[in-house]
């Protein structure tokens, strides 16, 4: 098991997450003054490429760790992208996180929730965990399904959040009823490609969302969501 990453940055009092724009696909920015983290990098499209080059300094060609929530391409495909024109410190999957590690840099965490299991399923292999900052949450889910959320919720292992970042890209297999009357977001994103053959969101994930009086941004019309704390 990891245990806990630090990553020494200097101090600052603000952070900013950026749900990047990238299509059919999941890819955000944190950054902290000289910090920068992705979780996920979207398909091979130069989306996620396009997203750093708006909100990173052109002189600073570091990030400085990268989580891959799992290998689907609409994940970790524009991570080739990145490498070609940043160093990427640490990167972060499955096969070196686990259940209960910590990624830290100063004031942020990353706190790894899932997996803890093999579910033989890609999607339900996800890294999911909850982005800290102070007394802020967000929480990522990559791609997993309800049977997931609804474990943890189960085992009591989830709080009231400020963020929540969608599962499967709004896809009916997640977004569960017990996950939602649990962590109680004030906000969800959804990242998603414009008229994506899915059918993402779907309209049963967006009806559970409205009924819990939770604020909904989608990426294929509102394009990056930037929150700064």
């Amino acid at each position: 098991m990891l245990g806990v990453v630090a990553i020494v940055t200097w101090p600052d009092k603000k952070v900013r997450v950026i749900f990047c724009d990238v299509g059919q696909g999941d890819g955000a920015l944190v950054i902290q003054n000289s910090f920068q983290m992705i979780i996920d990098a979207g398909p091979e499209n130069k989306k996620m490429l396009m997203c750093l080059e708006k909100y990173l300094p052109f002189w600073d060609k570091k990030i400085e760790a990268a989580i891959v929530s799992h290998n689907d391409l609409d994940h970790i495909g524009g991570l080739k992208e990145v490498e070609k024109y940043y160093q990427v410190e640490q990167k972060f999957s499955s096969t070196n996180l686990a259940k209960n590690d910590v990624i830290r840099s100063g004031e942020i965490e990353f706190v790894v929730l899932s997996p803890d299991q093999d579910w033989g399923d890609d999607n339900k292999n996800s890294i999911m965990g909850i982005l800290r900052f102070r007394d802020k949450k967000i929480l990522f889910t990559g791609d997993v399904t309800s049977e997931v959320e609804q474990k943890l919720v189960w085992r009591n292992e989830l709080a009231k959040v400020d963020i929540l970042k969608v599962s499967h890209h709004g896809s009916a297999e997640g977004t569960s009823e017990e996950l939602l009357a649990e962590i109680r977001p004030e906000e969800a994103v959804i990242s998603v490609g414009k008229n994506n053959k899915f059918g993402h969101p779907t309209k049963v994930v967006l009806d559970r969302l409205e009924k819990y009086g939770v604020k909904i941004w989608i990426t294929d019309t509102q394009r990056e969501r930037v929150v700064e704390w």
